[in-house]
């Protein structure tokens, strides 16, 4: 989940019990991809796939579950950055879904890359993000939360690049981050325009 994708971490504030989040992310929208998934085991991680694939875009969830662990806190939820910008209407109508069936707070981890990323360009932190004060990090932190309304998500204040990508998108690709972005980025000729992107991002 790096840059060819929209991550958020979305936190549940009732932690909730494997089960019972298979429950919750199906009955907001997403089908719970079961022969991509592993349980969890008093060894190994609980590592479960979820998905809703639509005309307007694919959203993916990731449940990542330590050994022994009881309950979930918190999951990924990530869309393509060459999703069409449907995908976004999509997405909150899902997180505003769950968060009536359990209260969630979602954190926009573009917003805090894109805060730290403008800090090292004025020499505030360093290379690898380090500098800041535990309080100033942590109200850093606090400004990532986001309001469960896609409205105010286009609005786009803080000029997010990665975001504004996705809004100019109107029409897109039906997609998976992660290597189905790269590989198709290659074969349209699109790679050169995303790499200079990244680096006048970073």
């Amino acid at each position: 989940m790096g840059l060819e994708s929209y991550l958020f971490l979305v936190k549940f504030q009732t932690p909730a019990a494997e089960d019972a989040v298979i429950v919750l992310l199906e009955e907001a929208g997403l089908v719970y991809l079961e022969g991509r998934s592993r349980r969890q085991t008093k060894d190994n991680y609980g590592d479960l796939y979820f998905e809703q694939r639509t005309g307007e875009g694919l959203t993916e969830a990731n449940v990542l579950i330590p050994p022994g662990h009881k309950t979930v806190d918190e999951f990924s939820l990530r869309f393509s950055i060459l999703s069409p910008q449907t995908v976004i209407d999509q997405t909150f109508a899902f997180l505003q879904r769950l968060n009536n069936l359990s209260g969630i707070k979602v954190y926009d981890t573009e917003i805090r890359n894109h805060i730290m990323r403008q800090l090292r360009k004025s020499g505030k932190v360093d290379q690898h993000f380090k500098g800041l004060s535990a309080e100033e990090d942590d109200a850093i932190n606090k400004l990532c939360f986001l309001s469960l309304n896609a409205d105010d998500f286009k609005r786009n204040e803080l000029e997010i690049m990665k975001r504004q990508w996705i809004l100019n998108n109107t029409t897109g690709e039906i997609i998976e981050g992660g290597n189905a972005t790269i590989d198709y980025l290659e074969k349209k000729g699109l790679f050169n325009r995303f790499w200079k992107w990244i680096k006048k991002e970073l």
